[in-house]
């Protein structure tokens, strides 16, 4: 039997001005035909996860197309339709017994407001109904019920920060596998609750609210209730009508026991909602704290999160460090082309006298003055060691390195995503030689804790606001938690009768 395997991951966000086609995607991994498994064997991604299942199963894999485009704003319309007519036309080339696809769940696109049911519905339109469908998906996907409707099994990540996406789409073509081999007959269920739970505090490790949902999900597992379940706590910077958290359950023939578990699982995200908020501090604050703590301080740059579709030019903590006069070593990130591009004009060793930051997006904070020296320039290749994207290439173009005082700023040409500390040692920078460290994003930067390193992070306005409750929304319809403090959870559609 042959199966299909394609990806199209991207993560969108309306509060952001981005607008990525091509080239963003050809920054992180866009292959296709004969050269998609030569670049996906040996990585974490889930289509490798899924060609290693399917390869131990015995089924012939048919590599269509793996586009992976990270975060961003809104993919653009022709580059999308281009794309989702790759993957349609190569799925439907030759005859196939079953399609894994690899999605994030979250895209947003120009001219479709729902890309990933659209494709999906396509294929299931294209295939009939006889051939089964299987759909990884990332744990913050906006799941739609014609996603649920039109796919046979769909699997979320377990981890935040993320670390199985190899292993999610191991599972979910492991089911696929199942059902072409007559084993089960998979349904899915979708169950979705109006409401909107902030990022930061979605951790999947130790007692964190969502620790106590991925236990609850494998548990359903090991019971036999379910032969997946899934939670999504969604991307919540998407102001769109139909957003919410939702529930998702794959079981053997029985769409009873699916909306049941489906249920059970958004019904638990609700009931823990309010475990969900952090404090977030302003970025004079947080550099203060900083600075009185004894230990290092990795200070979460949240409101400008590349992993959440800002673009990384944010320089409200750059500011904050350069106004405290450190006496301590210390590490910002701000993205700037054309700051970038002065430093390499200059030269290393030379003074620079340039405005860095808000070069991308000038809606939130003005740009901020520095005075420094070229410290050292890059070329801004780097290799992901951790996360999804471990062992795939990052590139953050032209990359200057400026110091100023015990300062020094990474201003890199292209925002890229952290999962680890990749970005600075990709500049040369050890973060163990550091005070103080900025990232930009809630959650990834906690697995470079350690007991001789704690965190801050950091709140106030961009395009991913930690604050949900402050943001002006203009499309999504109020009320909604936590915009307003419903006592009572309101179930949104089911994806099915």
């Amino acid at each position: 039997m042959r199966v299909a395997l394609a990806s199209f991951e991207f993560e969108g966000n309306t509060l952001s001005q981005q607008i990525n086609g091509r080239d963003s995607f050809a920054r992180k991994v866009l292959v296709e035909g004969e050269a998609v498994l030569p670049a996906i064997e040996g990585r974490d991604l889930a289509v490798t996860g899924a060609l290693e299942a399917l390869r131990k199963e015995g089924l012939e894999v048919v590599p269509v197309l793996v586009a992976h485009g990270g975060s961003g704003g809104v993919v653009e319309g022709a580059f999308y339709r281009e794309t989702f007519d790759a993957i349609v036309a190569g799925i439907l080339r030759e005859p196939v017994d079953g399609v894994f696809l690899a999605l994030h769940g979250a895209m947003i696109c120009e001219g479709e407001t729902d890309p990933e049911g659209a494709l999906l519905a396509a294929l299931r339109a294209a295939l009939g109904p006889g051939i089964p469908i299987a759909v990884s998906l990332d744990l913050h996907a906006h799941v739609t019920p014609r996603m649920a409707e039109n796919a046979d099994i769909l699997v979320g990540y377990e981890t935040y920060p993320h670390v199985d996406a190899h292993g999610t789409g191991l599972r979910a073509a492991e089911l696929l596998a199942g059902a072409l081999h007559g084993r089960i007959r998979p349904v899915t269920r979708l169950r979705r609750i109006d409401a909107l739970l902030p990022v930061a505090g979605g951790s999947t490790n130790g007692d964190a609210p969502m620790a106590e949902l991925r236990q609850l999900a494998r548990q359903i597992e090991a019971d036999g209730r379910a032969l997946a379940a899934s939670y999504f706590p969604v991307q919540p910077w998407l102001d769109i009508e139909d957003l919410g958290i939702a529930g998702v359950a794959v079981t053997d023939a029985d769409p009873a026991a699916a909306t049941a578990v489906a249920g059970e699982i958004v019904q638990a995200m609700w009931d823990r909602r309010r475990a969900f908020e952090i404090p977030c501090l302003s970025p004079d604050e947080a550099v203060a704290e900083a600075v009185a703590r004894p230990e290092r301080v990795l200070i979460s740059d949240a409101p400008d999160c590349v992993g959440g579709g800002a673009p990384g030019d944010a320089p409200a903590v750059l500011a904050a460090l350069l106004r405290a006069g450190l006496d301590v070593e210390a590490a910002v990130l701000v993205v700037d082309p054309a700051a970038a591009a002065k430093a390499f004009a200059l030269g290393v060793g030379q003074p620079i006298r340039v405005a860095i930051g808000s070069a991308l997006d000038p809606r939130f904070h003005p740009p901020v003055a520095v005075e420094a020296v070229v410290e050292s320039l890059h070329d801004g290749h780097f290799t992901y060691s951790a996360g999804i994207s471990a062992g795939t290439p990052g590139q953050m173009g032209p990359t200057a390195v400026l110091r100023a005082g015990r300062l020094r700023i990474v201003v890199p040409t292209h925002a890229t995503y952290e999962y680890a500390d990749e970005q600075y040692r990709a500049a040369g920078i050890d973060i163990g030689d550091c005070k103080i460290v900025v990232f930009k994003n809630p959650m990834n930067f906690r697995t470079l804790l350690d007991a001789g390193t704690s965190w801050v992070m950091v709140g106030g306005a961009g395009p991913t606001n930690p604050n949900l409750a402050s943001i002006d929304w203009h499309v999504k319809q109020r009320p909604f938690w936590p915009c307003d403090d419903q006592a009572q959870p309101v179930f949104m559609e089911m994806s099915r009768d």
